[in-house]
């Protein structure tokens, strides 16, 4: 079985005309920037022999994990759809036109395009993937949304993309390193491409999401 590590949310890159609708301060922003990624993610992930793919820009600008559509994406109540217009906490931080949201969603077809094509050529080699989807949270950002108390280790699941043997073994390795762990909570579900969900290439996908709570390793 191979396996593909997704890396969504570690960048803080955003495109220069990104900051012409920006309604707070740069350093405001930065602070929210950091707080929002997440951070260092890639580095934990990185002595992993495993093929993987990371988002250019920051989730401030576009979060490629959010439906395009934002009648289908629940966090776009909130001003969190695909495209950012609110911060975790509710505060109004950018504003911008129909230019900005096309320039944005171009980049996220391109990355889910670029995302699909991986696991096609994956599948083809090995008609087995292991897709782990990889991020972290705080207590305080998870605390505007789900009730405490939160793990060191969530763990989302995909009931079309579940597999119980490798679950265990990720538990069982959490467990034996003294972590405590919950299966989708405060977050839920995991990534699945849309070569996948739409039966473009054929194979078993398994899709794991893990969430490390930042006060275990910042």
């Amino acid at each position: 079985m191979q396996v593909l590590l997704h890396i969504p949310h570690a960048s803080l890159k955003v495109p220069k005309h990104f900051y012409k609708g920006l309604l707070i301060s740069k350093e405001e922003f930065n602070k929210y920037n950091l707080e929002m990624s997440d951070l260092g993610v890639d580095y934990l992930f990185k002595d992993l022999p495993y093929k993987k793919i990371k988002a250019k820009y920051s989730r401030l600008y576009v979060d490629i994990e959010r439906f395009k559509d934002d009648s289908k994406e629940i966090m776009s109540k909130y001003g969190e759809g695909v495209i950012y217009t609110h911060l975790y906490d509710g505060k109004l931080f950018h504003e911008h036109d129909e230019n900005y949201r096309q320039k944005g969603l171009k980049y996220y077809d391109r990355y889910h395009k670029k995302l699909d094509k991986q696991v096609t050529k994956m599948l083809k080699k090995d008609n087995e993937l292991l897709i782990l989807d990889c991020h972290s949270f705080s207590n305080k950002m998870a605390s505007y949304f789900f009730n405490e108390p939160f793990p060191d280790i969530c763990l989302g699941i995909e009931s079309d993309y579940y597999d119980k043997e490798i679950v265990d073994k990720i538990i069982k390795e959490i467990e034996k390193r003294g972590y405590s762990y919950q299966i989708n909570h405060p977050y839920k579900g995991s990534l699945v491409p849309n070569c996948i969900i739409n039966n473009k290439v054929k194979g078993k996908v398994i899709a794991i999401m893990i969430e490390i709570n930042k006060r275990i390793y910042l």
